[in-house]
């Protein structure tokens, strides 16, 4: 019993990371004409000479103009794995949802998603197939950060809707080789108070990249994001290339690529009741993840920085 306990919560782990690191990375564009499509100029110039803090902050929180993102069409690529197509619908700030399949003909094979109170995630072909679900406010405190040891809410700023909370805690900028400022950051996630290093462009004001560690130097994960456009509609830059990576150098470490077409910026994103709910699936039960008991041996055991020296 021992031994199928552990298998269980630990197949729940890796399909809530690999869940995770997919949502992230499937906020990409359609083939339909009426999108944005990338390659749309380069914006103005955000800063003349060193910019303040403040001024750093303020252009990267020009995001905040994006409420809603719709996408659809993505391809996501893993080494050694098929290519998944993926649509996706974000509401800022904590709503989103994405359903994916193998191909553009087939029945949707994964469902993950967020509303105001909770967030869930289905797998069709799963060693324990149901519908898992966590309230937002049991993350930190229940079993649940076992499985999720990364905050929700960073899955929209790791595709580029980031948000630097002028009451939290930021040091710089940092100014670095290439034309690079740099942004450090601490905040609080289900596994403990996370340190951010934020790399940002000197010209234009985009993330280029994000490195988060808990505060006893174990990585969480790495975001490079490239190939940015500026939509002057709406004011904003978005990247469309994104690369990841979850738990590195652990066993449920995970990393991923995605090359984003195009985006459609605050339009009407249809049926939010149908949206925003919890799903169901004839079949599927729906389980609380906050109440399954935590793994007994196999939890993850990120490297510190300095054993990666």
């Amino acid at each position: 019993m021992i031994h199928r306990h552990t298998t269980f919560t630990h197949s729940i782990s890796r399909i809530i990371l690999t869940l995770v690191a997919s949502c992230i990375l499937t906020l990409t564009g359609c083939p339909w004409q009426s999108y944005v499509q990338k390659h749309s100029g380069l914006p103005p110039v955000a800063f003349q000479g060193k910019p303040t803090l403040e001024e750093l902050m303020s252009a990267v929180n020009t995001t905040r103009l994006v409420k809603q993102l719709q996408s659809q069409g993505a391809r996501i690529s893993i080494a050694g794995a098929p290519t998944l197509k993926a649509q996706m619908i974000v509401e800022q700030p904590r709503k989103f949802r994405m359903t994916a399949g193998l191909f553009d003909f087939t029945a949707t094979e994964v469902d993950f998603g967020s509303n105001e109170k909770l967030a869930w995630l289905w797998v069709k072909q799963q060693p324990d197939p149901a519908v898992y679900y966590v309230h937002h406010d049991q993350l930190a405190t229940t079993a649940a950060r076992n499985f999720l040891p990364i905050d929700l809410n960073w899955i929209t700023e790791a595709i580029g809707l980031v948000y630097l909370d002028p009451a939290g805690y930021h040091e710089g900028p940092f100014e670095l080789e290439g034309g690079k400022y740099e942004i450090r950051s601490r905040f609080p996630s289900p596994s403990g108070e996370v340190s951010r290093r934020m790399i940002v462009d000197d010209r234009f004001g985009w993330v280029l990249e994000q490195h988060l560690t808990l505060a006893n130097g174990q990585i969480l994960a790495s975001v490079k994001a490239s190939e940015h456009s500026f939509y002057p509609r709406h004011g904003v830059s978005l990247p469309h290339r994104v690369q990841i990576q979850l738990l590195p150098g652990t066993e449920n470490q995970l990393a991923f690529q995605i090359d984003v077409p195009r985006y459609q910026i605050n339009n009407n994103i249809g049926d939010a009741s149908q949206i925003w709910s919890l799903p169901e699936y004839d079949g599927y039960p729906q389980i609380d993840i906050s109440k399954i008991a935590p793994p007994e041996v196999g939890r993850y055991a990120p490297r510190t920085l300095q054993q990666q020296v």
